[in-house]
């Protein structure tokens, strides 16, 4: 398998990738190997979610921005908590908010009997003050009294007052909530007032996804397509960003409850999914890209196997010993005088490899001692985590105590580089308690 030459042919493999900064991450770097890049194009291929596993720190939501801007696609992310429920990434009902619209408009009607009720008390008293008036003809005092007296049987005083005060309570209680209910122009209590489109609605069909957003009380999440949110672009814009398609980022799954992926299998399984209140299928309209889906665990929680079934998976292990080992003779094809010439050992494959990322994300700034000086003590440090039972320190620490590096020595002066690297790699890569 090592001889085999790469035959990805939408990424590209060992060049140096710069991702632009996007929302609360940094501008970084990346580099798909021959691995992960098939893992991206099969998962295209076959319209299957890629589900990406590792530890903390190896590499996993890069991969998905990085695989978003080798694409030319949008990317959009949603990060995974305890509290993450699968409903909500679909779409989201605000029941309450229906409850307090129709509460609204049964007052306002309430008001408008109560009104017409009071106007005719008024009449009423009217009648009677007419009837009183020895200045107006006999005859229409007449009538004025018999009126009244009509009244009076029909209605008694202690009802007019009820009525009056009632009304009273209403129109308090309505003047402050009239403008907030979006249904009283029209006298409804349509659904799609109160339901907002989910991540994976804008991913599927990002266009109805937008009409829906237009059309809530209060929407949830809109994604930004560059500098711009979604609600903002054009039409014509949001239809060309809608054809070339999206890259989902679904991260850290493990964290929330097996709720969660289990009802995400119809989406997963057939790309669509059904709004029963408004009685539509969200799908992917013919002319337009299927999303590429990429879920991020860290193992902390085993996943249903019916989800896992759904996804292509892909393992990213950078100290698994078949992948340093595929590495390691894919660089001695490359470089023979540098690497044929050791011996390959696990470890010293992996402060190689890490070397070389560093030398992706500090492009000239460390030369390769520093550089592998910093992976010998990340490896250190991870055996002795691992002997203890501890998270291990990982990619992510690495390139950590590489930039603290960067801000605090002189780019020219290694011997101060690693001299501090010395001093200070203790508070990047040693995360467990010491005894």
């Amino acid at each position: 398998m090592n001889n085999i030459p790469p035959v990805s042919r939408k990424i590209r493999v060992g060049q140096r990738i710069r991702l632009e900064a996007y929302q609360s991450w940094e501008e970084s770097f990346h580099v798909f190997d021959e691995e992960s890049a098939l893992a991206v194009e099969m998962a295209l291929a076959a319209g299957r979610p890629l589900l990406v596993r590792g530890e903390p720190g190896s590499g996993k939501t890069q991969l998905a921005r990085a695989a978003a801007q080798e694409l030319n696609r949008s990317f959009m992310a949603q990060i995974i908590n305890a509290s993450s429920e699968g409903q909500d990434l679909l779409w989201s009902y605000d029941p309450v908010a229906r409850l307090h619209d129709a509460q609204t408009l049964a007052a306002e009607a309430a008001i408008k009997a109560a009104q017409q009720d009071y106007g005719f008390d008024q009449e009423e008293e009217q009648d009677t003050e007419q009837a009183a008036d020895p200045s107006l003809p006999a005859s229409t005092t007449r009538i004025s009294r018999k009126r009244a007296a009509r009244y009076r049987k029909k209605k008694s005083a202690q009802q007019r007052k009820d009525r009056e005060q009632l009304f009273k309570l209403l129109r308090s209680g309505a003047n402050a909530e009239e403008r907030s209910c979006p249904a009283r122009n029209c006298g409804t209590l349509d659904p799609r007032a109160y339901i907002s489109p989910g991540i994976l609605w804008w991913a599927l069909d990002c266009v109805s996804a937008r009409r829906q957003y237009e059309q809530c009380r209060c929407p949830g999440y809109q994604p930004s397509f560059g500098s711009c949110p979604a609600g903002d672009m054009a039409a014509t814009e949001l239809l060309a960003t809608a054809r070339r398609g999206f890259v989902l980022l679904l991260d850290e799954i493990d964290k929330a409850d097996v709720s969660l992926p289990n009802a995400l299998l119809e989406v997963l399984g057939n790309g669509s999914f059904q709004v029963p209140l408004l009685n539509e299928l969200v799908t992917v309209p013919p002319s337009r890209e299927k999303p590429l889906v990429i879920i991020t665990t860290n193992e902390e929680r085993e996943l249903p196997p019916a989800f896992v079934r759904r996804c292509l998976v892909l393992n990213l292990r950078f100290d698994d010993e078949r992948h340093l080992r595929a590495w390691w003779s894919r660089q001695a094809t490359q470089d023979p005088e540098a690497y044929r010439a050791d011996k390959f050992h696990v470890d010293r494959a992996l402060i190689r490899w890490l070397a070389e990322r560093g030398e992706v994300h500090f492009e000239g700034f460390f030369n390769s001692k520093v550089r592998e000086r910093a992976a010998e003590l990340l490896v250190r440090d991870r055996r002795e985590a691992k002997q203890l039972g501890m998270v291990k320190p990982g990619q992510a620490e690495y390139l950590d105590l590489l930039r603290a590096l960067r801000a605090m020595t002189d780019p020219e002066d290694s011997s101060q580089q690693l001299n501090l690297l010395e001093r200070i790699s203790s508070y990047a890569l040693i995360k467990h308690p010491l005894e």
